[in-house]
């Protein structure tokens, strides 16, 4: 393999990484180094006589480091630390603490036991065993309320208490509270049950009031309904993030059905495709739309489904309802996989129900629209260019550039979108060449100040062609060595030292983007073992769990929320005046998306100023330029902005 480094420095480098971070797998090693089956087996013979090393777990592979197995603490039934405020967390270590072993607490734990231990290194020079106080509390920390939706700990837990776990775990139901309450566990662990669903469609009316649109926004939609007033015609709306796209969205889509049905009740053009990557922005689309409506009179009704994930996936069942799209306004809200499926003929009953969307389509609405160009977009958009050519086309997205460039064309990726959406809406006439920085000085975006977080971690990538042009594939081969190379105990004590003053102070809201699941997890333990309310989210945390969490967030009970990369995007908490950019990334797109969140100035509920903590080692030598003037010269003919 090309630019393969000497198996000596392979071994090397594989060492240090594990040391750093405790494990690799035998996925990660192969996925880093870019090494084929025969190559891995190499590797493997090679490091199985390494004294510091031992083989990786059954079913994961690979290695992780060896720890030679010390005492632990003294006086280990004198020592209780209380990190928590709630006293059911505090009541469910102690019963944790009696009933299990300090092995079976490790066992447990898994990775996090190597992490918190070379943490405690770096912090005191100390290298012992955890305590059972210390292993219990980061378990409570590592699952929080869903502590025994996990089998292998209501299993371990069943067998020392002698009571018959739940075969499968149903949150804040009768066997699950029957369990808790059997083992001695507080009834807070019993998880937080399931809300009923909500309905797969509403018939909404209208009601109460919201504020009117500002001027950028309201010429931001004069533009859209021209471009509406027309069949067939493609645009994508960008403003920054925080600006109320959405909602300028759903407000011109309002207008255009309510004309549409004052004018023809019934007919074609009345149904609305919106289609957004996760459920999370699918849901924040849908809320927005309820919202809009209710706060609208004189508006046409609407037909509003929820048509992605578990929602309106019986088409039988719901077939009299869905007949109704071809006479009334709709609009659904779906991902676009379901719309692939749909075309594809892979749901029962769904051919005769994509025949009526293509009939009577108005609108295809595609939402963080940079991600248009991916396969399942473009063949949803050349199905309607085919099946319902009046429709038209619109894509919303802060970022209306690609950072995955082809063919060694830094302006490639941008051009796709042009080729897909051919004209781009923007608010020139009232925030001129430098949007974003007109919105900060309106006080609606807030205006990020940076903070240099140094470390002497080194981030090594792999070697490309020609690192100032990225291919799609190359930007995700770097960012995935970036963040296994940055997920270690050194790099994340460096960063705690500078966010522990800042989350103790009483007006701070800090949003944390970490490189693993892994490191945000240990940072909420580290920040929990300081006195400081952290939680984390990730893509295993259950939705409901999840809101909770991000609820207690926006309500200030949190003062630091960790996750990696699950916030990006269909994520609001306008008070955030921090935010920690822990997760490295090559990634212009992902970059702004996490430096988003902070930014909804006080005109819209957030803050003047937020603070960006930046690594030092997250390549800023190639930090993303924010703004767009990089690239307009793609979107705009006009020399002067070229």
């Amino acid at each position: 393999m090309a630019n393969r480094p000497g198996m000596l420095s392979l071994r090397q480098d594989v060492i240090s990484v594990i040391l750093s971070r405790g494990e690799l797998s035998k996925s990660e090693i192969v996925g880093m180094w870019g090494l084929s089956d025969e190559e891995y087996e190499a590797v493997k013979a090679n490091l199985a006589d390494e004294k510091l090393l031992e083989p990786g777990p059954r079913g994961k592979g690979g290695f992780r480091a060896r720890f030679r197995r010390r005492a632990a603490a003294a006086n280990e039934s004198d020592e209780r630390t209380q990190v928590f405020e709630n006293a059911w967390e505090n009541d469910a270590v102690d019963r944790l603490r009696e009933l299990l072993s300090h092995k079976e607490l490790e066992g447990l734990l898994g990775d996090l036991v190597y992490t918190v231990r070379r943490a405690r290194i770096q912090m005191t020079g100390e290298d012992r065993r955890g305590t059972k106080t210390e292993l219990a509390t980061a378990l409570v920390i590592q699952h929080q309320i869903d502590l025994f939706r996990h089998a292998p700990i209501r299993t371990l837990v069943g067998r020392k208490c002698r009571v018959r776990p739940p075969g499968r775990w149903y949150p804040g139901k009768g066997r699950a509270l029957q369990f808790v309450h059997a083992a001695g566990f507080p009834a807070e662990l019993a998880g937080i049950p399931t809300a009923d669903s909500p309905p797969d469609f509403e018939y909404l009316e209208g009601r109460v009031d919201l504020a009117p649109l500002a001027d950028f926004q309201k010429e931001v939609q004069e533009r859209v309904m021209r471009l509406m007033a027309a069949g067939g015609e493609r645009a994508i709306v960008t403003l920054p993030t925080g600006a109320g796209k959405t909602r300028v969205a759903v407000d011109s889509i309002r207008d255009w059905l309510t004309e549409n049905w004052h004018r023809e009740p019934t007919g074609s053009g009345n149904t609305v495709l919106w289609l957004a990557h996760t459920e999370e922005l699918c849901e924040q689309a849908y809320s927005c739309f309820r919202q809009v409506w209710e706060a609208s009179t004189l508006v046409c009704p609407l037909l509003l489904f929820r048509f992605w994930g578990r929602y309106t996936r019986n088409l039988a069942e719901h077939r009299e309802t869905l007949e109704n799209i071809e006479f009334r306004p709709t609009a659904l809200i779906s991902t676009p996989q379901r719309i692939v499926n749909l075309l594809r003929g892979e749901l029962a009953g769904g051919g005769k129900l994509i025949e009526s969307i293509e009939r009577t389509a108005g609108l295809v609405l595609i939402d963080e629209a940079h991600r248009a160009a991916a396969p399942t977009y473009r063949a949803i958009l050349q199905a309607f260019a085919e099946r319902a050519p009046t429709a038209r086309v619109l894509g919303l997205t802060a970022t209306p550039f690609r950072q995955e460039y082809l063919e060694s064309d830094p302006q490639a990726g941008t051009a796709q979108l042009k080729e897909l959406f051919r004209t781009i809406i923007e608010p020139v006439k009232t925030l001129g060449e430098d949007p974003r920085k007109r919105l900060q000085e309106r006080g609606f975006l807030a205006t990020p100040v940076w903070r240099t977080i140094k470390t002497d971690t080194l981030l090594k990538a792999p070697e490309v062609q020609d690192p100032t042009s990225l291919t799609e594939q190359e930007v995700e081969k770097v960012d995935y060595a970036l963040r296994i190379r940055a997920d270690n105990p050194k790099r994340r004590l460096t960063i705690l030292q500078q966010v522990l003053p800042i989350a103790q102070k009483s007006d701070t809201q800090v949003l944390y983007f970490g490189p693993s699941v892994l490191d945000a997890e240990c940072m909420t333990f580290l920040l929990r073992q300081q006195g400081v309310q952290a939680a984390f989210v990730s893509g295993g945390t259950r939705d409901v769990t999840r809101r909770k969490i991000i609820a207690d967030f926006q309500r200030h009970q949190i003062k630091v929320l960790c996750n990696c990369e699950v916030l990006t995007t269909g994520f609001d908490a306008p008070r955030v005046s921090h935010i920690v950019m822990a997760r490295p990334t090559v990634s212009q797109v992902l970059y702004e998306q996490m430096l988003g969140r902070g930014l909804r100035g006080p005109r819209f509920g957030g803050t003047d100023t937020c603070m960006i903590l930046d690594c030092e080692d997250n390549y800023r030598s190639r930090r993303p330029v924010l703004g767009y003037q990089a690239f307009r010269k793609v979107w705009h003919a006009r020399s002067a902005r070229e």
